[in-house]
């Protein structure tokens, strides 16, 4: 299936996926079985479940606009997300106006409450932070943040005291940092041993699975919850599969999409909280969640997905 045809399935069934109406399978598993119901993870400090699918901000120039219908096209894939049962919303100042967006469609849809807001400090040196996340809260319209994140490990000490000071005021509920980088992983594991941190986000993807061996593990010992950027590869995994089908034995796990295809595989690893691929359309943001709906897949169907994307 091309990314194309992929579109146009996906703006034929939105109504259905949004509905429930693309049943899962049914299918039932001791380790990966699932209600109806979107599929939540919880955040390890405290226990607070979150849909396990949000929406990123970084791609499809999410804060360049043009025009009055660019800024709908945006708000609509927002309102998506948060009347279908999402609530993380990932974003940036160093997102070129995503934050400005972001902000102005919460505010005209009066749907702040229903989203779990997550941004970053992106700038090097402490006093500009400070000043960056002040920015922030202005662009965001809001006074609070669920989640504050050190971005790709800039001057993290600095940072870290900063949002743990925001923390404590009421400002910020959770303390994260981010990278996107396989050759950081490391110094990442390092921050994980020596703060006490909520969220780390980083990249996971059938292409990259380089955390499986160090970020995953220290996350797991250490109650840090993992939140998955750049999912679909920055698109490469859609052009690897351009002109196929969707294998028929992925169907039984609840997988009618690529999308899901890519979405299931990176849930179905038991240390992952929340992914967050990027899009600008309402319809991806469906079937973006359409991953949460039925079954994972188990460990030797998981295997099988690895194979098949090798073999291509």
């Amino acid at each position: 299936m091309t990314d194309i045809s992929r579109k146009e399935f996906l703006k034929l069934s939105g109504a259905a996926i949004a509905s429930g109406a693309l049943a899962s399978s049914g299918l039932d598993s001791i380790a990966n079985a699932q209600s109806r119901e979107l599929l939540h993870r919880p955040i390890h400090s405290t226990g607070e479940m979150i849909p396990a699918v949000g929406l990123g901000t970084a791609s499809d120039g999410f804060g360049r606009m043009s025009s009055n219908d660019d800024y709908i096209r945006r708000r609509n894939a927002i309102d998506a997300l948060l009347s279908n049962g999402g609530t993380v919303i990932d974003t940036s100042p160093t997102y070129r106006g995503a934050e400005a967006v972001v902000g102005r469609a919460l505010d005209d849809l009066n749907k702040r409450d229903q989203c779990f807001l997550a941004t970053k400090t992106s700038i090097f040196g402490k006093d500009d932070g400070i000043e960056q996340n002040a920015r922030s809260y202005n662009a965001l319209k809001t006074n609070s943040f669920d989640l504050l994140q050190v971005h790709n490990l800039k001057d993290t000490d600095d940072h870290l005291e900063t949002i743990n000071a925001l923390k404590a005021e009421g400002k910020v509920r959770y303390v994260g940092i981010t990278h996107v980088r396989s050759r950081l992983n490391n110094e990442a594991v390092h921050f994980i041993e020596d703060n006490k941190l909520d969220f780390i986000q980083c990249q996971y993807n059938m292409m990259d699975r380089s955390i499986e061996n160090s970020v995953l593990p220290a996350a797991r010992e250490h109650g840090v919850a993992v939140m998955i950027n750049v999912p679909f590869a920055r698109g490469r995994l859609f052009r690897a599969v351009s002109g196929k089908s969707v294998p028929a034995w992925a169907n039984e796990f609840g997988v009618d999409t690529w999308g899901k295809f890519f979405l299931k595989f990176i849930l179905s690893h038991p240390d992952v909280t929340v992914a967050i691929p990027g899009t600008i359309n309402d319809y991806h943001v469906l079937d973006n969640l359409g991953a949460l709906k039925g079954r994972l897949p188990t460990a030797v169907e998981r295997n099988k997905m690895i194979q098949y994307y090798q073999d291509l």
